[in-house]
């Protein structure tokens, strides 16, 4: 072999050997990451509601056994499969906040409104703090379950957890023009004002503010 032909070697290797230190360096300082299981997904330990008596651990366990036990709906196939899945899922995933959610919806679209029901008051025991479940509560209770003053507290929770949810007060004057109370104009006056409180805390939103003028604009004919 050459003399120039050796040296072009020893380079060669020189430089491979180099190339292969810096990708284990960056192995090793640059590890790739695993995604998380659905189970570490938006989830915390439970923290019972004010007014939940201290042993709210054994509520939830029944909440969570009524909810999860109940016959599954007939109807539309993919729909049950999933429910039924989900269901043996939260068995050992309990803590799975969107899991609860989505069988709420699963079983509100299938006809079971109290089942729906348990699977969202569960997720608002486990986040009291996220107006999601709560917001589901009252529409399933206004228009589906006709329990007005059950709609009323949930509505009103949502938007107490969340000033900024603009559709919360939309909801809220929705029950109120619509449904509760019966004496109409105690209706009218609480619908006003939910309005001007969603406005006073959206200052910058133009939805309540205009759902505001034509709801006065239609009462002054």
């Amino acid at each position: 072999m050459s003399r120039n032909n050796l040296i072009a070697v020893i380079i060669f290797v020189v430089l491979a050997a180099g190339s292969a230190s810096f990708f284990i360096w960056r192995g090793i300082k640059t590890p790739v990451e695993t995604p998380p299981d659905s189970s570490t997904l938006g989830v915390e330990s439970p923290t019972p509601l004010s007014g939940v008596p201290d042993e709210s651990g054994n509520e939830l366990e029944m909440l969570a056994r009524s909810a999860l036990e109940r016959k599954i709906p007939s109807g539309d196939a993919a729909m049950m499969k999933e429910l039924k899945d989900l269901s043996v899922q939260l068995k050992s995933e309990p803590n799975y906040l969107q899991g609860w959610l989505q069988v709420g919806i699963l079983r509100k679209y299938l006809g079971d409104y109290e089942g729906a029901s348990l699977a969202w008051q569960y997720a608002a025991l486990l986040r009291p703090n996220d107006f999601i479940a709560f917001s589901n509560l009252g529409d399933l209770y206004h228009y589906y379950l006709k329990d007005f003053s059950k709609a009323e507290k949930y509505l009103r929770s949502a938007v107490d957890i969340k000033p900024d949810y603009v559709a919360g007060y939309k909801n809220l004057f929705d029950l109120y023009t619509l449904s509760y109370p019966p004496d109409r104009r105690a209706g009218a006056e609480k619908a006003e004002a939910v309005l001007l409180e969603g406005i006073k805390k959206n200052p910058s939103d133009n939805y309540l503010q205009t759902i505001l003028a034509s709801y006065k604009n239609d009462n002054q004919r």
